[in-house]
């Protein structure tokens, strides 16, 4: 256990280690990369990493106030030559932030205002219905070509990602541990394979009051570990990044291995583009969590998901759970999230 997360704060202090020491590593921005792409190719994948405190007056002459605050940290080591080890890098269209982040950073090589990695888009449909299946079918095509993969490829990369999926759900099913353990696991995720490291590792389990924590995605531990310090423990995330966005197992009975993975990017994608019911993710997560309360934190960039705030009020309502909902937050917990976050988990407790 102590070597496990040894190997997590090495991975998350420095998310490219990994990437460095790997041939051609491609990087990619977004959370709707397939993952038995990823998985199926001979290169490293690695998601660009962020820093809340980065300062970023580069940044800050480009992107409006809209943009989150990953997307200015990104641009600002972009510009600053630290994701040149990249040949390219693929930004996913399921996020709304991230594709306008796409066309952003190519206007900006267009100009010569920075340089760097080939910024490639995985245009992603969401809807769900027969042609966005054929759509998302005719881009991973043109991926797989640009990464020199074929069906037997991506085939091995489904095995692999299905071997992932089962995991990661029998992890999460049988969570018991520090919330701050998982949400480590699951940003670690992003930037190099975890899941070797896991294997024969026993998680100590924590007996702490549990939380849910929903809404928009934190950029560290630092939501987990006030509400430990308050003597809770967050025991689901219903976000973007929990490991439940992988989805279960693909089962391409009847399909190619492409047209496969096309049909499950469209059911299961999960950005912010996707038509989903949150109000149904959130009370699959409380279900999978077995919460004793909820915190519902959404930050003033995350357009897309304010608009569902209400209605997750009124579900939260009719289960009868505690519940704070902290609305318009800044994306670097610099406000007063903390102190609202220990005064309500102190009052449920009394």
């Amino acid at each position: 256990m102590e070597n496990l997360e040894q190997w997590l704060n090495t991975t998350l202090t420095d998310p490219l280690v990994h990437a460095r020491t790997a041939d051609y590593p491609i990087g990619y921005v977004g959370l709707d990369l397939p993952l038995d792409l990823r998985l199926g190719a001979s290169r490293q994948f690695c998601h660009l990493p962020w820093d809340k405190q980065r300062k970023t007056p580069f940044a800050d002459q480009w992107l409006e106030s809209s943009f989150p605050g990953w997307t200015r940290s990104i641009l600002e080591d972009w510009a600053a030559g630290r994701f040149d080890l990249f040949e390219q890098v693929i930004f996913t269209r399921g996020d709304d932030a991230c594709q306008r982040f796409y066309y952003y950073l190519c206007e900006l090589q267009a100009r010569g205002r920075i340089k760097g990695p080939e910024p490639l888009i995985l245009d992603i449909a969401c809807i769900p219905r027969e042609t966005s299946v054929r759509h998302n079918t005719r881009v991973l095509e043109k991926m797989l070509a640009m990464l020199n993969m074929g069906d037997a490829d991506l085939e091995a990369g489904i095995a692999q990602a299905n071997t992932c999926r089962r995991f990661y759900s029998d992890l999460l099913t049988s969570r018991q541990g520090r919330g701050t353990l998982y949400e480590h696991i699951a940003r670690a995720e992003l930037f190099t394979a975890v899941m070797p490291e896991l294997a024969s590792v026993r998680i100590p389990a924590c007996t702490h009051p549990r939380v849910l924590l929903a809404g928009s995605v934190p950029p560290d531990d630092t939501l987990h570990t006030v509400v430990e310090a308050a003597g809770w423990n967050i025991t689901g995330e219903a976000h973007q990044r929990s490991l439940l966005r992988y989805g279960p197992p693909l089962a391409p009975v009847g399909h190619g291995p492409v047209e496969a993975v096309a049909r499950h990017m469209n059911r299961y994608a999960s950005g912010s583009r996707t038509f989903v019911s949150r109000s149904g993710i959130l009370e699959n997560a409380l279900s999978l969590a077995d919460a004793d309360a909820v915190i519902l934190w959404v930050t003033q960039d995350d357009e897309s998901l304010a608009w569902d705030v209400a209605r997750q009020r009124k579900t939260l309502e009719t289960l009868g759970l505690p519940f704070l909902v902290l609305t318009h937050r800044r994306w670097n917990g610099q406000d007063d999230t903390a102190g609202q976050v220990t005064k309500f988990l102190r009052e449920v407790a009394r």
